[in-house]
């Protein structure tokens, strides 16, 4: 039996009560027994029960229907046109009606869930795995690298401070040249290989509880020598009370000096750069503005790895650069 039958069959009481009710009415107005206020009410209400019960019943069926309707069209090319879903909670004596047809389509949907769940677990696990064999890689291609460059840094640094035979001014600039080329190829492998190090756990971060103007003030030397030598003004606006935040101190302390001294040399000569510390909500955030367009470096990626690390997140400004650290208040309410 269909589900509308079912509901149209809950308003038969009703229709009973009707003229049970109209019986009522003549035989009691006929005898002068039953009181006509009794007798109007009872029909008032027995009449409203009806319209009530009869709208509602309508209602549900057609919203059954339509749900029916729709779950069968939706649910027809998920299963094979050859495989039938017996619901396990309907009576298979009787030909199926609505619920049926929603139950099966509620079968389909779900086995489809849970095989599109494994698929992106089995894809999750597949990316993972890739990550740590990309970070090996990366490990291992920086070691060799370092040692290589090492054996070149080598021979350069005797050629110049043990003069074997006599070099022109040309040949020292070109050897000169070599060396530092050396030396900043060393420093961008030892990059790659810390971004390594943080991806693969070989060493685990620190949980140092420290002061935002903290680590400002121990860079504020550096960077303002580094603004000097690009010719900018460097400002600082650090509010006075900020809540402290959570990380490795030495890493957190070399990524601000790579990214903040990377943002001062992009700037443009006789410019003015700002850097400010303040609160937002969990958050400390970290800004630079006036600085000009920043070329990402292995260096500038290594840092924004170490920031990740902690938690937090870098976005690259069209004039500077603005980083954001959990304090010490987002540990207690919870993740971010």
């Amino acid at each position: 039996m269909r589900i509308s039958h079912r509901l149209y069959l809950t308003v038969t009481p009703a229709i009973l009560g009707v003229f049970l009710l109209a019986g009522l009415a003549y035989w009691g107005q006929y005898a002068r027994s039953a009181p006509v206020m009794v007798v109007v009410l009872g029909a008032v209400a027995v009449v409203a029960s009806l319209v009530m019960t009869w709208s509602n019943a309508r209602y549900v069926a057609r919203r059954i229907e339509r749900l029916a309707g729709t779950a069968a069209s939706t649910s027809a090319p998920i299963a094979p046109p050859d495989t039938e879903i017996t619901p396990s909670s309907a009576d298979t004596s009787e030909p199926p009606d609505e619920i049926d047809q929603i139950e099966r389509a509620v079968d389909r949907l779900s086995n489809a869930i849970e095989l599109a769940e494994t698929s992106r677990l089995s894809r999750d696990q597949q990316y993972e795995r890739r990550v740590h064999d990309y970070a090996l890689l990366l490990a291992s291609i920086a070691d060799v690298s370092a040692k290589r460059l090492e054996e070149v840094r080598l021979p350069l640094h005797i050629l110049l401070e043990n003069h074997f035979g006599d070099l022109n001014e040309n040949q020292e600039e070109m050897l000169g040249a070599a060396r530092t080329a050396a030396e900043a190829a060393d420093a961008d492998m030892l990059s790659l290989r810390q971004i390594a190090a943080i991806d693969l756990g070989e060493k685990p971060m620190r949980y140092d509880r420290m002061k935002p103007a903290e680590i400002i003030d121990a860079l504020r030397a550096l960077l303002l020598a580094t603004a000097g030598d690009a010719g900018v003004t460097l400002e600082f606006d650090i509010e006075p009370v900020l809540p402290a935040i959570h990380g490795d101190r030495v890493r957190l302390q070399e990524a601000f000096a790579t990214l903040l001294k990377e943002c001062i040399r992009a700037a443009r000569r006789d410019s003015r750069i700002r850097v400010s510390v303040a609160r937002a909500g969990h958050l400390i955030r970290f800004m630079v503005r006036g600085a000009g367009a920043i070329t990402p470096t292995v260096r500038w990626a290594a840092g924004i790895r170490v920031m990740q690390a902690h938690s937090g997140t870098v976005e690259r400004l069209p004039d500077g650069l603005s980083i954001e650290l959990p304090s010490d208040t987002a540990s207690r309410v919870g993740p971010m």
